[in-house]
C-alpha cells in the first residue's frame, strides 16, 4: 500500500540494515492479516482506530504534513481544534483502510457485496456500449483499496489499475496478490501508457488514482483555493483515444460499509489549444473531488504532502524575497 510508502518514508539506508526493516515490516504485516482475518468486522473496527491512534502518535512527520495540509485547506472556515478533531479522526479513517486492506483475502466475488454497495453502475455500463474502453478518474479517499475489488468482481477480466511499485519488494509483490484477487490486473507504472491503450482498444476499464503530485510533466490547477500540480495523463488519454472518462469514489459508512459512487462520463472541453484542455478537463476533477472533501473532510489522503510542488513563479518570488532579506 502507498501507506506504507508515505508513512515510513524510507530513505537510502546501508543494505543490510534496510533489507531487514523491509523483511520486518513485510512480516509484521503478513501476522497482523492473519489476526485480522480471524476476528469479527466489529473488532477489526476497533483494531483500525486503535491503529489508526497509534500512527497518530508514532508519525510525527505525516501528523505534521496532514495538519499543514488541513489548515491550508480550511483555516478560513474551521478552528485549530476542529482541524486536529478532522486530524485525528483521518488517521482512524487511515488505520481501517490497512486492517480492511488486510482482510480482503476472506471476500469472494459474492460476499463482497455484503460490504460495498456501488451506485451509479448505469452509467459505466453505458460509456461500455461506445466501444472505446473506460477511464476511472480515482481519489485516495475512504478505502480506496476497495475500488480494485468491487470493480474487479462487478466487471471480471475487464479491469485495469495504474500503480507504482512499493519500495519494499517483499511487500510489494504481497500487496498486488491482493488487489489481484478479485481480477482485476495491476499494470505498474513504467508501462502504463502502452498497457493503458491496449486496454482501452479492447474495450475495458482502467483506473487511475490521480489525485497526488504528479511525478512529472503535470498540470497546475486550482484546489481549494490553491495551486497544485496535477496528473494530466487520464485527461490526457481521454482526450486522445476519445474514451470515456469517468469519476468514482469510495465512502466509508458509518457502519463500516462502503458506498462506491460512479458519475456520468464528465463532458470534456475539446478546442484547438491542447494544453488549455487539460488544464480545464483537470481542474472539473479536482472540483469535484474537492466538493467530497468538503462533505468527508476526514476521508482524504491528508498525509500527502500535497501541496509540495509550487509554480515557478511562487518559487522565483520566494527566491527574490529571500535574496533581498
Amino acid at each position: 500500500m502507498e501507506l506504507v510508502n508515505l508513512i515510513f518514508n524510507w530513505r537510502e539506508k546501508p543494505t543490510i540494515w534496510r533489507n531487514c526493516s523491509h523483511w520486518l515490516i513485510f512480516h509484521s504485516l503478513r501476522l497482523l492479516s492473519y489476526l485480522a482475518q480471524r476476528v469479527s468486522p466489529a473488532t477489526a473496527i476497533g483494531l483500525g482506530h486503535w491503529l489508526g491512534w497509534l500512527a497518530y502518535y508514532l508519525f510525527k512527520q505525516r501528523r505534521v504534513i496532514a495538519k499543514s495540509n488541513l489548515a491550508s485547506a480550511f483555516s478560513d472556515d474551521l478552528s485549530a481544534v476542529e482541524i486536529d478533531w478532522i486530524c485525528r479522526s483521518n488517521f482512524r479513517q487511515l488505520g481501517q483502510t490497512v486492517i480492511e486492506f488486510l482482510r480482503f483475502p476472506i471476500f469472494t466475488a459474492r460476499s463482497l457485496w455484503k460490504s460495498v454497495e456501488m451506485e451509479g453502475e448505469k452509467h459505466l455500463m453505458a460509456a461500455l456500449q461506445k466501444k472505446k474502453g473506460v477511464i476511472l478518474f480515482l481519489p485516495h479517499f475512504g478505502n480506496w483499496e476497495i475500488l480494485s475489488l468491487a470493480y474487479g468482481a462487478r466487471f471480471p477480466n475487464r479491469v485495469k489499475a495504474i500503480a507504482f511499485r512499493l519500495k519494499n519488494r517483499l511487500l510489494s509483490d504481497w500487496v498486488w496478490s491482493y488487489r489481484q484477487q478479485l481480477s482485476t490486473e495491476i499494470i505498474p507504472q513504467k508501462r502504463a501508457i502502452r498497457e493503458t491503450l491496449r486496454s482501452l482498444k479492447k474495450n475495458e476499464i482502467v483506473g487511475f488514482l490521480a489525485d497526488q503530485n504528479a511525478a512529472n510533466a503535470g498540470v497546475f490547477v486550482e484546489f481549494f483555493g490553491k495551486p497544485v500540480y496535477a496528473v494530466k495523463g487520464p485527461i490526457a488519454l481521454a482526450i486522445k483515444t476519445g474514451s470515456p472518462i469517468l469519476f468514482s469514489i469510495a465512502i466509508r459508512q458509518p457502519d463500516g460499509k462502503h458506498k462506491i459512487y460512479v458519475h456520468p462520463p464528465t463532458s470534456l472541453r475539446i478546442t484547438n489549444d491542447y494544453e488549455s484542455d487539460i488544464r480545464f478537463n483537470t481542474q472539473k476533477m479536482l472540483s469535484l473531488l474537492e466538493t467530497y472533501i468538503r462533505q468527508y473532510p476526514d476521508q482524504w489522503l491528508w498525509i500527502h504532502n500535497r501541496w509540495k510542488i509550487r509554480p515557478p513563479d511562487e518559487s522565483d518570488q520566494d527566491s527574490h524575497s529571500n535574496n533581498a532579506a
